[in-house]
């Protein structure tokens, strides 16, 4: 997971008073522990890691909020740089509040070399990581899914797929695996909208034009958000089985034209493992991900004058090991898909009464000959597909 997706991280880390006792005590009847429970405190949030992939490398500051305060809080005007294992620094630059990025052209991170994130803030304040090592990621074995019933949010049995995910190391030296995910799909509307409504039009009778790009079929994207690892260090093999990435229902337009998903696997050693196993934890016992946590979670960033203040977040690195799987609906035609509710026919709609139905959020689908006196119109959800996604068309779909 990156923290900065989402970042209601300190949503995750810092509550108070009576709460934090109820959430403790809600938390100890699956591990015992004795946490320090802190009052809210804005604390430097640190999220990125490095991979050996040529790529701008992100790494994203900010700040944690009180829990009422949804906004996000970058840490501006910092320099930060990445320090190589023989003294070398390559400097990030500040491409968005709060997000540092690299130069792929005069930084790549190499396969077992050590790197330390360096962190000067504009109040003075000289942060660093603990060296982390490029790790070596052993390939992903396969990426697949299986039909699966679920009981949803408000109680209703529907059908799904899960993804699931197969890896191994036969070296038997990872023990430590951490996964993120992302989805796209394709969404293909009942009725297609090739024609859209002119005011301007120089003919009356004509008020029509076409749509610039027909929008019959659209694409979105989602980046998985929970964290994900496991372990294989009790295990007789160092092996991956079956673990699940995602779950995805009938409920919305993700299966019923063409679903992908992108899942990247990254190795772990110990410490890192155990930091997002704590975070996930605690994370799934109080609800939801970014439901805050009871006790201050210390990563391996610290500040070098002030060994004692509370940073958020793991710097890592690891090779990036990806693997992508298509699932066309037609493969999905045994799953019961719920009803989208859009109407079996058009409505035929007089050519003055076409502003008023724009204004109902309706869409032309079909003209009529000219002059134009009825034309044939559907509900915007139903027929404009942009309602749900873009038009861009994927590179790689």
């Amino acid at each position: 997971m990156k923290i900065t997706d989402t970042i209601s991280f300190q949503r995750k880390l810092f509550i108070t008073g009576r709460n934090a006792l109820l959430l403790v005590l809600l938390g100890s009847c699956v591990e015992q522990f004795d946490p320090k429970v802190i009052a809210y405190q804005s604390v430097l949030v640190v999220d990125g890691y490095l991979s050996d992939k040529a790529e701008p490398y992100r790494i994203t500051l900010s700040r944690s909020r009180a829990l009422n305060n949804e906004d996000f809080l970058p840490e501006l005007g910092a320099s930060v740089s990445i320090i190589g294992s023989e003294g070398e620094t390559y400097p990030l630059v500040e491409s968005d509040s709060g997000r540092y990025v690299s130069n792929p052209n005069e930084f790549v991170a190499l396969t077992g070399q050590s790197y330390t994130l360096d962190i000067v803030t504009t109040s003075g304040n000289h942060y660093q990581s603990d060296p982390v090592t490029v790790k070596v990621t052993p390939p992903i074995d396969s990426v697949y899914f299986k039909t699966e019933r679920r009981i949803n949010d408000d109680g209703l049995e529907m059908d799904g797929i899960k993804i699931l995910v197969d890896a191994h190391d036969p070296t038997a030296s990872t023990n430590y695996y951490r996964y993120e995910w992302k989805e796209t799909y394709e969404i293909s509307l009942a009725y297609a909208a090739p024609w859209d409504y002119d005011s301007m039009a120089p003919d009356p009778r004509f008020p029509i034009k076409p749509i610039a790009v027909f929008a019959a079929n659209c694409y979105n994207s989602r980046r998985g958000n929970s964290i994900l690892t496991v372990s294989t260090d009790q295990l007789s093999e160092d092996k991956v089985s079956e673990f699940e990435i995602n779950y995805v229902s009938t409920a919305d337009y993700k299966l019923r034209k063409r679903y992908s998903i992108l899942v990247e696997q990254f190795a772990l050693d110990e410490d890192a493992f155990h930091y997002w196993s704590e975070l996930q934890k605690n994370s799934e016992n109080l609800g939801t991900l970014f439901d805050p946590l009871p006790y201050e979670l210390r990563g391996n960033v610290r500040n070098l004058d002030d060994p004692d203040e509370v940073i958020v977040g793991y710097f890592d690195a690891a090779q990036s090991s990806q693997m992508r799987l298509f699932v066309d609906g037609i493969e999905l035609r045994d799953l019961s898909f719920p009803s989208t509710g859009c109407p079996n026919s058009l409505d035929t709609v007089a050519l003055q009464d076409i502003p008023l139905n724009l204004t109902r959020n309706y869409l032309i689908s079909v003209l009529g000959p000219y002059p134009v006196e009825y034309v044939l119109m559907a509900p915007r959800r139903c027929a404009d597909c942009r309602v749900y996604g873009s038009l861009e068309k994927p590179d790689f779909w």
